[in-house]
Protein backbone atom coordinates (compact mmCIF):
# COMPACT_ATOMS: atom_id res chain seq x y z
CA UNK A 1 0.00 0.00 0.00
CA UNK A 2 1.49 3.69 -0.90
CA UNK A 3 -0.12 6.98 -1.33
CA UNK A 4 1.30 9.03 -3.79
CA UNK A 5 -0.19 12.16 -4.72
CA UNK A 6 1.19 15.27 -2.63
CA UNK A 7 3.11 13.13 -0.09
CA UNK A 8 4.72 16.39 1.07
CA UNK A 9 1.68 18.11 2.17
CA UNK A 10 -0.04 15.05 3.69
CA UNK A 11 3.03 14.43 5.59
CA UNK A 12 3.13 18.08 6.59
CA UNK A 13 -0.59 17.63 7.96
CA UNK A 14 0.33 14.50 10.26
CA UNK A 15 3.48 16.52 11.57
CA UNK A 16 1.63 19.60 12.50
CA UNK A 17 0.70 18.32 15.86
CA UNK A 18 3.38 19.11 18.63
CA UNK A 19 5.85 16.68 19.03
CA UNK A 20 3.37 13.98 17.09
CA UNK A 21 4.99 10.60 17.56
CA UNK A 22 2.82 8.47 15.82
CA UNK A 23 -0.49 8.47 13.24
CA UNK A 24 -3.54 6.70 14.46
CA UNK A 25 -7.06 7.00 13.95
CA UNK A 26 -8.14 6.36 16.92
CA UNK A 27 -9.26 10.08 18.27
CA UNK A 28 -10.96 10.74 14.36
CA UNK A 29 -12.88 7.68 15.04
CA UNK A 30 -13.93 8.98 18.59
CA UNK A 31 -17.81 9.65 18.47
CA UNK A 32 -18.71 7.87 15.56
CA UNK A 33 -22.12 8.43 15.55
CA UNK A 34 -21.33 12.48 16.48
CA UNK A 35 -24.27 14.91 16.78
CA UNK A 36 -24.61 15.20 12.60
CA UNK A 37 -25.41 11.82 12.05
CA UNK A 38 -28.65 10.90 14.23
CA UNK A 39 -28.92 7.45 16.70
CA UNK A 40 -30.66 6.14 13.90
CA UNK A 41 -27.74 5.69 11.33
CA UNK A 42 -26.09 4.16 14.35
CA UNK A 43 -28.42 1.50 14.82
CA UNK A 44 -29.20 1.05 10.88
CA UNK A 45 -25.16 -0.04 11.14
CA UNK A 46 -25.83 -2.05 14.53
CA UNK A 47 -28.12 -4.02 13.18
CA UNK A 48 -26.88 -4.87 10.15
CA UNK A 49 -23.05 -5.40 10.93
CA UNK A 50 -24.63 -7.61 14.30
CA UNK A 51 -26.97 -10.00 11.59
CA UNK A 52 -24.46 -10.29 9.33
CA UNK A 53 -21.94 -11.55 11.77
CA UNK A 54 -24.58 -14.20 13.51
CA UNK A 55 -25.14 -15.24 9.66
CA UNK A 56 -28.72 -13.65 10.07
CA UNK A 57 -28.18 -11.11 6.98
CA UNK A 58 -30.85 -13.00 4.80
CA UNK A 59 -31.31 -11.88 1.09
CA UNK A 60 -32.74 -8.20 -0.28
CA UNK A 61 -34.24 -7.99 -3.51
CA UNK A 62 -31.06 -7.47 -6.30
CA UNK A 63 -32.57 -3.90 -7.61
CA UNK A 64 -34.21 -2.67 -4.44
CA UNK A 65 -30.87 -3.28 -2.53
CA UNK A 66 -29.01 -1.46 -5.31
CA UNK A 67 -31.36 1.19 -5.46
CA UNK A 68 -31.49 2.05 -1.36
CA UNK A 69 -27.62 1.28 -0.74
CA UNK A 70 -26.09 3.49 -3.96
CA UNK A 71 -26.38 6.97 -3.94
CA UNK A 72 -24.73 10.48 -4.98
CA UNK A 73 -21.65 11.83 -2.76
CA UNK A 74 -22.82 15.01 -2.97
CA UNK A 75 -20.79 18.00 -1.88
CA UNK A 76 -23.27 18.96 1.11
CA UNK A 77 -23.11 14.94 2.43
CA UNK A 78 -19.15 14.99 1.73
CA UNK A 79 -19.00 18.36 3.99
CA UNK A 80 -21.38 16.90 6.63
CA UNK A 81 -19.07 14.48 7.43
CA UNK A 82 -15.90 16.15 7.79
CA UNK A 83 -17.58 18.93 10.09
CA UNK A 84 -19.40 16.22 11.80
CA UNK A 85 -15.61 15.22 13.37
CA UNK A 86 -14.97 19.26 14.01
CA UNK A 87 -17.70 20.05 15.87
CA UNK A 88 -16.87 17.02 18.37
CA UNK A 89 -13.36 18.31 18.43
CA UNK A 90 -14.30 21.53 18.96
CA UNK A 91 -15.23 21.26 23.06
CA UNK A 92 -11.21 19.99 23.54
CA UNK A 93 -9.46 21.85 20.81
CA UNK A 94 -11.19 24.58 19.04
CA UNK A 95 -7.90 25.42 16.76
CA UNK A 96 -7.78 22.18 15.52
CA UNK A 97 -11.26 21.88 14.99
CA UNK A 98 -11.14 24.82 12.64
CA UNK A 99 -8.61 22.99 11.02
CA UNK A 100 -10.16 20.18 10.24
CA UNK A 101 -12.04 20.94 7.24
CA UNK A 102 -9.24 22.45 5.31
CA UNK A 103 -7.50 19.52 6.23
CA UNK A 104 -9.80 16.34 4.93
CA UNK A 105 -12.76 18.44 3.89
CA UNK A 106 -13.84 18.93 -0.20
CA UNK A 107 -11.05 20.67 -1.67
CA UNK A 108 -8.52 20.50 1.16
CA UNK A 109 -4.47 19.34 1.27
CA UNK A 110 -5.37 16.01 1.96
CA UNK A 111 -9.27 15.20 0.88
CA UNK A 112 -11.00 12.39 2.18
CA UNK A 113 -12.45 11.79 -0.74
CA UNK A 114 -9.41 10.93 -3.19
CA UNK A 115 -7.33 9.22 0.28
CA UNK A 116 -10.72 6.77 -0.39
CA UNK A 117 -10.28 6.27 -3.91
CA UNK A 118 -6.95 5.08 -3.21
CA UNK A 119 -7.69 2.86 0.01
CA UNK A 120 -10.63 1.27 -2.10
CA UNK A 121 -8.31 1.09 -5.56
CA UNK A 122 -8.25 -2.60 -6.81
CA UNK A 123 -10.64 -3.69 -4.21
CA UNK A 124 -13.75 -3.99 -6.56
CA UNK A 125 -15.76 -1.42 -3.71
CA UNK A 126 -17.37 1.53 -5.22
CA UNK A 127 -17.57 5.28 -3.89
CA UNK A 128 -21.34 5.60 -4.01
CA UNK A 129 -22.45 2.69 -2.01
CA UNK A 130 -22.92 2.70 1.90
CA UNK A 131 -22.60 -1.26 2.15
CA UNK A 132 -19.60 -0.67 0.20
CA UNK A 133 -17.94 2.07 2.48
CA UNK A 134 -19.06 0.11 5.48
CA UNK A 135 -17.43 -3.02 4.23
CA UNK A 136 -14.50 -1.49 3.94
CA UNK A 137 -14.60 0.12 7.20
CA UNK A 138 -14.84 -3.02 8.71
CA UNK A 139 -12.14 -4.96 6.57
CA UNK A 140 -9.69 -1.85 7.43
CA UNK A 141 -10.15 -1.76 10.85
CA UNK A 142 -9.74 -5.44 10.95
CA UNK A 143 -6.52 -6.04 9.11
CA UNK A 144 -5.04 -3.16 10.82
CA UNK A 145 -6.44 -4.50 14.01
CA UNK A 146 -4.73 -7.77 13.21
CA UNK A 147 -1.23 -6.26 12.13
CA UNK A 148 -2.04 -7.17 8.40
CA UNK A 149 -1.06 -3.66 7.09
CA UNK A 150 1.52 -2.10 6.33
CA UNK A 151 2.97 -3.99 3.35
CA UNK A 152 -0.27 -5.10 1.98
CA UNK A 153 -3.18 -4.47 0.65
CA UNK A 154 -5.62 -2.84 3.04
CA UNK A 155 -8.51 -3.64 1.28
CA UNK A 156 -8.16 -7.45 -0.86
CA UNK A 157 -11.26 -7.88 -3.04
CA UNK A 158 -12.02 -11.12 -2.32
CA UNK A 159 -12.66 -10.14 1.87
CA UNK A 160 -13.75 -6.64 0.96
CA UNK A 161 -16.57 -8.31 -1.34
CA UNK A 162 -17.07 -10.96 0.55
CA UNK A 163 -18.16 -8.57 3.78
CA UNK A 164 -20.28 -6.58 1.24
CA UNK A 165 -22.16 -9.13 0.54
CA UNK A 166 -22.42 -10.35 3.32
CA UNK A 167 -23.33 -6.69 4.93
CA UNK A 168 -26.18 -5.77 2.28
CA UNK A 169 -29.31 -7.12 2.98
CA UNK A 170 -29.57 -6.32 6.45
CA UNK A 171 -28.21 -2.69 5.32
CA UNK A 172 -30.80 -2.45 2.29
CA UNK A 173 -33.38 -3.41 4.73
CA UNK A 174 -32.49 -0.42 7.59
CA UNK A 175 -32.18 1.93 4.92
CA UNK A 176 -35.84 0.93 3.22
CA UNK A 177 -38.14 4.38 3.39
CA UNK A 178 -35.21 6.54 4.71
CA UNK A 179 -34.72 9.70 2.36
CA UNK A 180 -31.25 9.50 -0.37
CA UNK A 181 -29.56 12.52 2.38
CA UNK A 182 -29.71 9.84 5.06
CA UNK A 183 -27.94 7.87 2.23
CA UNK A 184 -25.75 10.04 1.45
CA UNK A 185 -24.42 11.15 4.52
CA UNK A 186 -23.76 8.01 6.17
CA UNK A 187 -21.60 6.87 3.30
CA UNK A 188 -19.53 9.70 3.34
CA UNK A 189 -19.21 9.33 7.03
CA UNK A 190 -17.69 5.84 6.42
CA UNK A 191 -15.76 6.87 3.91
CA UNK A 192 -14.23 9.39 6.13
CA UNK A 193 -13.23 6.87 8.47
CA UNK A 194 -11.60 4.33 5.73
CA UNK A 195 -9.84 7.34 4.64
CA UNK A 196 -8.53 7.83 8.22
CA UNK A 197 -7.41 4.63 8.49
CA UNK A 198 -5.66 4.38 4.96
CA UNK A 199 -3.36 7.23 6.24
CA UNK A 200 -3.01 6.18 10.34
CA UNK A 201 -1.70 2.64 8.41
CA UNK A 202 0.35 3.67 6.06
CA UNK A 203 3.70 4.31 8.87
CA UNK A 204 5.77 2.92 11.05
CA UNK A 205 2.91 3.56 13.95
CA UNK A 206 1.09 0.69 12.59
CA UNK A 207 3.10 -1.93 14.13
CA UNK A 208 2.41 -0.33 17.65
CA UNK A 209 0.10 -2.74 19.82
CA UNK A 210 -1.16 0.37 21.16
CA UNK A 211 -2.72 1.73 17.88
CA UNK A 212 -3.59 -1.79 16.78
CA UNK A 213 -5.60 -2.16 20.04
CA UNK A 214 -7.13 1.70 19.85
CA UNK A 215 -8.63 1.10 16.31
CA UNK A 216 -10.31 -2.35 17.71
CA UNK A 217 -11.31 -1.08 21.14
CA UNK A 218 -13.26 2.20 19.13
CA UNK A 219 -14.91 -0.11 16.98
CA UNK A 220 -15.83 -1.69 19.87
CA UNK A 221 -16.96 0.89 22.04
CA UNK A 222 -18.87 2.70 18.87
CA UNK A 223 -20.36 -0.30 17.69
CA UNK A 224 -20.26 -2.94 19.79
CA UNK A 225 -18.96 -5.06 17.64
CA UNK A 226 -15.63 -6.69 18.98
CA UNK A 227 -13.31 -7.63 15.68
CA UNK A 228 -10.82 -9.92 17.80
CA UNK A 229 -14.32 -11.92 18.77
CA UNK A 230 -14.55 -12.73 14.88
CA UNK A 231 -12.29 -14.46 11.77
CA UNK A 232 -12.40 -12.68 8.50
CA UNK A 233 -12.58 -15.12 5.55
CA UNK A 234 -13.47 -14.95 2.26
CA UNK A 235 -16.93 -15.54 3.04
CA UNK A 236 -17.17 -12.70 5.23
CA UNK A 237 -17.11 -12.24 9.23
CA UNK A 238 -17.45 -15.41 11.57
CA UNK A 239 -18.12 -15.54 14.90
CA UNK A 240 -14.35 -16.99 16.08
CA UNK A 241 -14.12 -20.33 17.37
CA UNK A 242 -17.31 -21.45 15.19
CA UNK A 243 -15.74 -24.22 13.87
CA UNK A 244 -16.10 -23.49 10.86
CA UNK A 245 -12.89 -25.24 9.10
CA UNK A 246 -12.14 -23.77 6.08
CA UNK A 247 -12.90 -20.21 7.12
CA UNK A 248 -10.32 -21.03 10.03
CA UNK A 249 -7.73 -21.83 7.49
CA UNK A 250 -7.97 -18.54 5.15
CA UNK A 251 -8.43 -15.92 8.33
CA UNK A 252 -5.33 -14.02 8.54
CA UNK A 253 -2.69 -14.28 11.61
CA UNK A 254 -3.18 -13.55 15.03
CA UNK A 255 -0.68 -10.36 15.19
CA UNK A 256 2.32 -11.31 16.78
CA UNK A 257 3.11 -10.39 20.37
CA UNK A 258 -0.06 -10.22 21.56
CA UNK A 259 -1.12 -13.70 22.40
CA UNK A 260 2.07 -14.98 24.17
CA UNK A 261 1.13 -16.68 27.06
CA UNK A 262 2.65 -14.57 29.35
CA UNK A 263 1.23 -14.06 33.16
CA UNK A 264 0.98 -10.80 34.78
CA UNK A 265 -1.49 -8.40 36.09
CA UNK A 266 -3.21 -5.88 33.81
CA UNK A 267 -2.31 -3.32 36.48
CA UNK A 268 1.49 -2.10 36.67
CA UNK A 269 2.98 -3.13 40.07
CA UNK A 270 3.42 -0.10 42.33
CA UNK A 271 6.82 1.64 42.14
CA UNK A 272 9.05 1.17 45.45
CA UNK A 273 11.38 4.47 44.27
CA UNK A 274 12.16 7.14 46.29
CA UNK A 275 10.96 10.63 46.61
CA UNK A 276 7.79 11.46 44.14
CA UNK A 277 8.05 7.99 42.78
CA UNK A 278 7.47 6.18 46.48
CA UNK A 279 4.32 4.17 45.62
CA UNK A 280 3.28 5.51 42.07
CA UNK A 281 2.11 3.56 39.55
CA UNK A 282 2.32 3.92 35.76
CA UNK A 283 0.41 3.91 33.07
CA UNK A 284 0.44 5.35 29.57
CA UNK A 285 -2.45 6.88 27.18
CA UNK A 286 -2.99 8.19 23.74
CA UNK A 287 -3.58 11.73 23.08
CA UNK A 288 -5.19 12.07 19.57
CA UNK A 289 -5.37 15.33 17.16
CA UNK A 290 -7.85 16.48 14.63
CA UNK A 291 -5.21 14.83 11.51
CA UNK A 292 -5.06 11.53 13.41
CA UNK A 293 -2.19 11.74 15.08
CA UNK A 294 -1.69 10.08 18.47
CA UNK A 295 0.83 11.15 21.18
CA UNK A 296 1.75 8.46 23.79
CA UNK A 297 2.01 9.84 27.19
CA UNK A 298 3.40 8.16 30.02
CA UNK A 299 1.41 9.20 33.48
CA UNK A 300 2.27 8.88 36.91
CA UNK A 301 -0.53 8.34 39.53
CA UNK A 302 1.25 9.34 42.71
CA UNK A 303 0.46 8.21 46.03
CA UNK A 304 -0.58 11.24 47.28
CA UNK A 305 -3.34 11.66 44.43
CA UNK A 306 -1.39 13.68 42.05
CA UNK A 307 -0.89 12.44 38.72
CA UNK A 308 2.08 13.61 36.36
CA UNK A 309 2.56 13.06 32.60
CA UNK A 310 5.86 12.04 32.89
CA UNK A 311 8.91 14.06 31.19
CA UNK A 312 12.54 14.26 30.42
CA UNK A 313 13.82 13.60 34.22
CA UNK A 314 13.06 10.61 36.45
CA UNK A 315 10.11 10.47 38.77
CA UNK A 316 13.12 9.81 41.61
CA UNK A 317 14.40 12.83 41.05
CA UNK A 318 11.69 14.88 40.52
CA UNK A 319 10.81 18.24 42.69
CA UNK A 320 6.84 18.19 42.52
CA UNK A 321 6.43 22.08 43.14
CA UNK A 322 8.90 23.16 41.24
CA UNK A 323 7.80 20.75 38.12
CA UNK A 324 4.74 22.00 38.48
CA UNK A 325 5.25 25.32 38.39
CA UNK A 326 7.52 24.66 35.23
CA UNK A 327 5.28 22.64 33.80
CA UNK A 328 1.89 23.17 34.83
CA UNK A 329 -0.12 21.46 31.89
CA UNK A 330 1.54 18.03 33.25
CA UNK A 331 0.09 18.07 36.82
CA UNK A 332 -3.41 17.12 37.91
CA UNK A 333 -5.10 15.07 40.78
CA UNK A 334 -6.46 10.77 40.49
CA UNK A 335 -9.20 9.12 41.87
CA UNK A 336 -10.70 5.65 40.92
CA UNK A 337 -14.01 5.43 40.13
CA UNK A 338 -15.16 1.70 39.73
CA UNK A 339 -12.55 0.25 37.00
CA UNK A 340 -11.42 3.48 35.91
CA UNK A 341 -9.17 5.78 36.99
CA UNK A 342 -10.27 9.62 36.49
CA UNK A 343 -8.02 12.51 36.36
CA UNK A 344 -8.49 16.03 36.58
CA UNK A 345 -6.25 18.76 34.91
CA UNK A 346 -4.86 21.83 36.46
CA UNK A 347 -8.00 23.38 34.64
CA UNK A 348 -10.39 21.32 36.61
CA UNK A 349 -11.25 19.40 33.58
CA UNK A 350 -12.08 15.41 33.92
CA UNK A 351 -11.55 12.55 31.95
CA UNK A 352 -11.95 8.88 32.83
CA UNK A 353 -9.82 6.04 31.96
CA UNK A 354 -9.96 2.18 32.10
CA UNK A 355 -7.82 -0.61 30.77
CA UNK A 356 -8.98 -2.47 27.83
CA UNK A 357 -10.72 0.26 25.96
CA UNK A 358 -7.93 1.60 24.18
CA UNK A 359 -6.48 4.75 25.06
CA UNK A 360 -5.37 3.56 29.05
CA UNK A 361 -2.20 0.63 29.22
CA UNK A 362 -0.26 -0.02 31.96
CA UNK A 363 3.69 0.90 32.08
CA UNK A 364 6.26 -1.35 33.70
CA UNK A 365 9.66 -0.73 35.54
CA UNK A 366 12.93 -1.96 33.64
CA UNK A 367 13.29 -6.02 33.75
CA UNK A 368 9.51 -6.74 33.07
CA UNK A 369 10.71 -8.45 29.60
CA UNK A 370 14.06 -7.93 28.29
CA UNK A 371 14.70 -5.33 25.89
CA UNK A 372 15.68 -5.61 21.80
CA UNK A 373 18.43 -3.89 20.71
CA UNK A 374 17.38 -0.70 18.71
CA UNK A 375 14.31 1.17 19.43
CA UNK A 376 13.72 4.76 17.23
CA UNK A 377 11.33 7.83 18.00
CA UNK A 378 10.45 10.23 15.43
CA UNK A 379 9.04 13.88 16.19
CA UNK A 380 8.37 16.81 13.73
CA UNK A 381 6.17 19.32 13.22
CA UNK A 382 4.70 21.72 10.65
CA UNK A 383 5.10 25.95 11.09
CA UNK A 384 4.60 28.07 8.04
CA UNK A 385 5.60 26.49 5.39
CA UNK A 386 8.63 24.65 6.82
CA UNK A 387 8.12 20.69 7.57
CA UNK A 388 10.64 18.86 10.07
CA UNK A 389 11.34 15.62 10.60
CA UNK A 390 14.33 14.60 13.44
CA UNK A 391 14.37 10.09 13.72
CA UNK A 392 16.36 9.44 17.36
CA UNK A 393 17.76 6.05 17.78
CA UNK A 394 19.06 4.27 20.57
CA UNK A 395 20.79 0.65 20.52
CA UNK A 396 21.24 -1.40 23.30
CA UNK A 397 24.29 -2.90 22.42
CA UNK A 398 25.04 -5.28 25.15
CA UNK A 399 23.95 -5.28 29.13
CA UNK A 400 26.09 -2.13 29.71
CA UNK A 401 26.61 -0.02 26.26
CA UNK A 402 24.72 2.10 24.44
CA UNK A 403 25.01 3.43 20.68
CA UNK A 404 22.78 6.51 19.73
CA UNK A 405 22.35 8.78 16.52
CA UNK A 406 19.63 11.31 15.28
CA UNK A 407 18.76 12.14 11.48
CA UNK A 408 16.79 15.68 11.36
CA UNK A 409 15.75 17.46 8.22
CA UNK A 410 13.83 20.67 7.08
CA UNK A 411 11.51 21.19 3.92
CA UNK A 412 10.32 24.58 2.63
CA UNK A 413 9.08 25.14 -0.95
CA UNK A 414 12.41 26.45 -1.61
CA UNK A 415 14.95 24.56 0.30
CA UNK A 416 15.64 21.95 2.12
CA UNK A 417 18.43 20.92 4.93
CA UNK A 418 19.54 18.20 7.12
CA UNK A 419 22.08 17.25 10.21
CA UNK A 420 23.13 14.39 11.56
CA UNK A 421 24.69 13.25 14.92
CA UNK A 422 25.89 10.08 17.43
CA UNK A 423 27.14 9.54 20.34
CA UNK A 424 27.88 6.32 22.14
CA UNK A 425 28.68 4.95 25.85
CA UNK A 426 27.67 2.67 28.55
CA UNK A 427 24.06 2.59 30.53
CA UNK A 428 21.92 1.56 33.55
CA UNK A 429 18.29 0.90 33.95
CA UNK A 430 17.17 0.98 37.44
CA UNK A 431 13.41 0.93 38.29
CA UNK A 432 11.62 3.98 35.82
CA UNK A 433 15.51 5.58 35.72
CA UNK A 434 17.50 5.74 32.49
CA UNK A 435 21.40 6.80 33.19
CA UNK A 436 23.43 7.15 30.41
CA UNK A 437 27.22 8.08 30.76
CA UNK A 438 28.92 9.49 27.32
CA UNK A 439 32.48 9.03 26.22
CA UNK A 440 32.98 12.53 26.69
CA UNK A 441 32.21 11.89 30.40
CA UNK A 442 29.05 13.50 30.39
CA UNK A 443 26.02 12.02 32.44
CA UNK A 444 21.95 12.04 31.85
CA UNK A 445 19.79 10.69 33.75
CA UNK A 446 16.38 10.19 31.97
CA UNK A 447 12.73 8.40 32.90
CA UNK A 448 11.90 5.09 31.42
CA UNK A 449 8.85 2.77 31.65
CA UNK A 450 8.25 -0.40 29.30
CA UNK A 451 4.84 -0.79 27.55
CA UNK A 452 2.09 -2.78 27.12
CA UNK A 453 0.65 -5.26 24.34
CA UNK A 454 -2.75 -7.94 24.81
CA UNK A 455 -5.81 -8.24 26.23
CA UNK A 456 -4.96 -8.33 29.26
CA UNK A 457 -2.02 -6.16 29.53
CA UNK A 458 1.32 -7.49 29.35
CA UNK A 459 4.37 -5.93 29.68
CA UNK A 460 5.82 -5.39 25.84
CA UNK A 461 9.15 -5.03 24.71
CA UNK A 462 7.78 -3.71 21.14
CA UNK A 463 7.28 -0.33 22.90
CA UNK A 464 9.18 1.60 25.41
CA UNK A 465 9.55 5.69 27.06
CA UNK A 466 12.54 7.46 27.64
CA UNK A 467 12.38 10.77 28.61
CA UNK A 468 8.89 10.85 28.41
CA UNK A 469 8.97 9.97 24.50
CA UNK A 470 7.26 7.02 22.69
CA UNK A 471 10.42 4.61 21.34
CA UNK A 472 9.44 2.09 19.39
CA UNK A 473 11.67 -1.34 18.28
CA UNK A 474 13.19 -0.97 15.05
Amino acid sequence: MKYIPNCCAVAGLLLAAPAARAQSVEVIMDNFTSSALNTSLTNINNAAVMASANGKGGKASTSASATRLSYTPTLDARRKAVDAQARRLKASNPTLAAKLPAAFGPGGEADYAPLYAKAIQGSGLRENDVADAFAAYLVSTYRVAHGEVPGGALLPPRLAGAVRTQYAPAAARALNGRPASTTAELGEFLKLQTALIYVGAQGQPASLPAFRQGVAAQLKKLFKVDVNALTLTENGFVKRGAGNSAASAKAPAATPGTTAPVTTSTAPAAATGTGAAAGAQWFFRSVGDAYGGITFEPVALLANGQYCDVGEAPLETLSPAADRARRPAAWGTWRKSGSSVVLTNYKNQSNDYTLGTGSWFPAYAAGAVPLKRTYKNSSGGSVGGATSLVISKLTFVDGSHFSEGADGGVVTANAAGGSRRSADGTYRLQGHTLTLTYADGRTVRKSFAIGAAGTPARPSNELIFIGGDAYTDE
